[in-house]
């Protein structure tokens, strides 16, 4: 547990390197780019792979810098392609995920299929099945409940694929480690 703490007050660093800065922001630019290609299903379901360009980022760049620029690119997402009414409540969402992903990711010299697989479950139990549905129905008035249980169908079929795709993202991510600044 020292380990990570040492680890996260070194990343506080990072907030200051330049390079740094442009490699988030390249990651912060290719969220974008996913999130323009998400399925919407319903009003409040979608698809999209968006949360990679996030994972990828948190392993090169650490959580502080990540969870900043969640904050800023989760209206940067909803300005580019509104679903709704703005709910400032899912920037806490995107900054969990950030910090998720540094957790599973940032300075891990192997990633297999087992942290990637548990990466993705922490994702989906605290973001996509409490979080959000939790946000929707202060938003909406529904029952939480309600949407818990679209959520939880969506989320059982997408759970291998999320983390087939997370994991040839971490592997690549592994391979790019010495070309990339950080």
């Amino acid at each position: 547990m020292k380990k990570y703490f040492a680890i996260f007050k070194e990343n506080t660093k990072a907030l200051k390197d330049v390079r740094v800065l442009v490699g988030v922001s390249l990651f912060c630019a290719l969220n974008v780019i996913l999130n323009l290609f998400s399925i919407q299903l319903t009003p409040m379901l979608k698809i999209s792979f968006g949360s990679i360009a996030v994972a990828a980022s948190c392993y090169f760049y650490g959580p502080y810098p990540n969870m900043i620029s969640a904050f800023i690119l989760d209206t940067v997402n909803y300005i580019l392609r509104p679903t709704g009414p703005y709910q400032p409540w899912f920037m806490i969402n995107a900054v969990v995920i950030a910090l998720l992903y540094a957790l599973f990711f940032y300075k891990q010299e192997k990633i297999g299929v087992l942290r990637c697989a548990l990466a993705r479950l922490s994702v989906v139990l605290i973001v996509n099945l409490f979080l959000n549905p939790l946000w929707l129905s202060m938003m909406y008035g529904d029952s939480f409940w309600v949407l818990l249980s679209a959520r939880v169908i969506k989320n059982i079929v997408m759970y291998p694929i999320d983390v087939f795709v997370l994991y040839l993202t971490m592997k690549l991510c592994l391979r790019l480690k010495d070309q990339i600044p950080h």
